[in-house]
């Protein structure tokens, strides 16, 4: 089964994006967790590393900005560069793109997408065009748009001098992986575990609309997806049934049981104190060298490894394909693919792992509409559709 990244248009939904910065970067979410007592690689103190702290990454010296791959001694044309790069794997990563700021305009000629177009220059923004869409960067913003959607980088692009670039990492690890048109596939014999978040003592966020928690519309959404799922040819085990409370240990522990091939936790946030945040967030692990999108206030270790940063580049090939399909059925508010450490049910995973926050129970319209049972059985076919 190929999860294959598609041109995804949102049309006839209406969004609020955080590309204009009317949002704040890290927003609380409804998921309580523990820090497991995983086992984790530290990076050599001798590779340079970016602190999480300012967001900005100092620009390194020009002698550190990384050159071009070399260019092709045969003339092809760009048509035919663009049709082959949707088909043909790319080259190996070049040697020289470690640890280093990566023109646009190289890594652009990289995927055979040509030079990077500059739509505006007060805040200078730069796209490509893709097979799988437009990508849009802004200089001094986290937040790449991927064909409309929200895409949250490790570091803002810089002008360095006068070049626009990109951290190598967030080149490799963010966008890479959405420029690939391989996409991710499945065995045929396929496996997921779903899991609804919270249960039992652990009720997890409190509808602004209703009495219900979290934990029953978790456990709802779950259902529902398992009997879509199932017809479409998919083992499923889930985490909980029931009211039941289930540790993070225990979830974990589930899925290597199962041998899944994908773990997927289910979540409703929470803005508390503000009521007005709405829409849709899409989390998987962060990975090595880059800081979260979201913290909590736990430690954000940029040199922690954990079990499931071997699945970097399948995890956000998934979440990005789960966004869209949950934003485009719900016309919610894009609130972006995010990244995030301290989630326990992600980093233990050793297999691909995502976590979708589906909307706030703590604004009193949305908490409204998930209350609905027509707006979770949406929520369950977006994603039976994006795993088909």
């Amino acid at each position: 089964m190929c999860i294959a990244l598609l041109s995804l248009g949102l049309a006839g939904c209406e969004s609020t994006s955080e590309w204009d910065h009317r949002r704040p970067a890290a927003i609380p979410t409804s998921v309580p967790e523990t820090p497991l007592p995983l086992t984790t690689v530290t990076v050599p103190d001798e590779l340079p590393i970016a602190t999480p702290a300012p967001l900005v990454a100092p620009p390194p010296p020009l002698s550190q900005i990384a050159t071009s791959p070399p260019a092709s001694s045969v003339s092809i044309p760009s048509s035919l560069l663009n049709h082959l790069s949707s088909i043909l794997p790319l080259p190996a990563w070049p040697a020289n793109w470690t640890n280093v700021w990566i023109p646009l305009e190289g890594w652009g000629k990289y995927n055979a997408l040509g030079k990077p177009i500059q739509v505006a220059s007060l805040s200078p923004t730069y796209e490509f065009s893709t097979s799988n869409g437009v990508v849009s960067l802004k200089i001094g913003s986290r937040i790449a748009l991927c064909n409309g959607l929200e895409c949250w980088l490790g570091y803002p692009p810089q002008m360095i001098n006068g070049v626009p670039c990109i951290h190598w990492l967030d080149a490799q690890k963010n966008l890479q992986p959405w420029i690939d048109s391989a996409g991710y596939h499945f065995q045929s014999d396929r496996t997921i575990v779903i899991d609804p978040g919270h249960g039992g003592k652990d009720g997890g966020t409190k509808s602004g609309a209703q009495t219900a928690f979290e934990k029953e519309y978790t456990l709802d959404w779950a259902l529902r997806l398992r009997t879509l799922l199932l017809r479409n040819g998919w083992k499923v085990a889930l985490t909980r049934t029931n009211d039941l409370d289930v540790s993070l240990l225990e979830r974990v522990a589930i899925a290597e049981r199962a041998n899944a091939d994908l773990f997927l936790s289910l979540h409703f946030n929470s803005g508390l104190p503000n009521r007005a945040l709405a829409g849709v967030e899409t989390y998987c692990l962060t990975p090595v060298g880059l800081p979260s999108s979201l913290t909590r206030d736990y430690e954000d270790n940029l040199q922690h490894t954990y079990p499931n940063n071997a699945y970097d580049e399948q995890n956000v090939q998934i979440a990005n394909r789960l966004h869209h399909f949950v934003v485009q059925a719900l016309c919610s508010a894009d609130r972006g693919v995010r990244r995030a450490r301290f989630m326990g049910v992600l980093r233990g995973q050793n297999r691909p792992a995502v976590l979708i926050e589906a909307g706030y129970l703590s604004n009193p319209s949305e908490a409204r509409r998930i209350a609905s049972v027509d707006y979770r059985q949406k929520l369950a076919e977006a994603v039976a559709k994006a795993l088909e």
